[in-house]
């Protein structure tokens, strides 16, 4: 599980730096970050959100944008039965991935748990 999880967080960073460069702005960097280490920033996808959205609900389980500083940690937790795209980050079900922000800029990536369908991540100077 520890190994699989270790994989879904490198394809976060090489989909963290992508989405930046994509777009023309600063690259944005995460780097993988301990489970069970602290973080500011904590979001949970829980079990019924595939079946809330199959049956045409909305779910807001994360703000449209949020604002970050370098050194802050995202955790995400997928408790759902199937993956959960959130922003940038690729839980797949039962997974839990924790990222720290290293440099700052913008992240953006389709979101399945806010009804706009996006998740904008802004990471400023310490």
């Amino acid at each position: 599980m520890r190994f699989r999880a270790a994989l879904v967080a490198a394809g976060v960073l090489l989909a963290a730096t992508l989405l930046a460069g994509c777009r023309g702005e600063d690259q944005v960097r995460v780097e993988v970050v301990d489970d069970r280490a602290a973080v500011l920033h904590e979001f949970v996808v829980p079990a019924g959100t595939e079946a809330t959205l199959d049956a045409g609900g909305t779910v807001e389980l994360v703000p449209q944008v949020l604002d970050v500083r370098v050194g802050d940690s995202i955790r995400i937790r997928n408790d759902d039965v199937s993956t959960a795209q959130v922003g940038i980050f690729n839980v797949a079900a039962g997974e839990t991935v924790t990222m720290r922000f290293t440099s700052p800029g913008e992240l953006v990536g389709e979101c399945d748990v806010h009804p706009s369908g996006e998740f904008r991540i802004r990471v400023s100077e310490a």
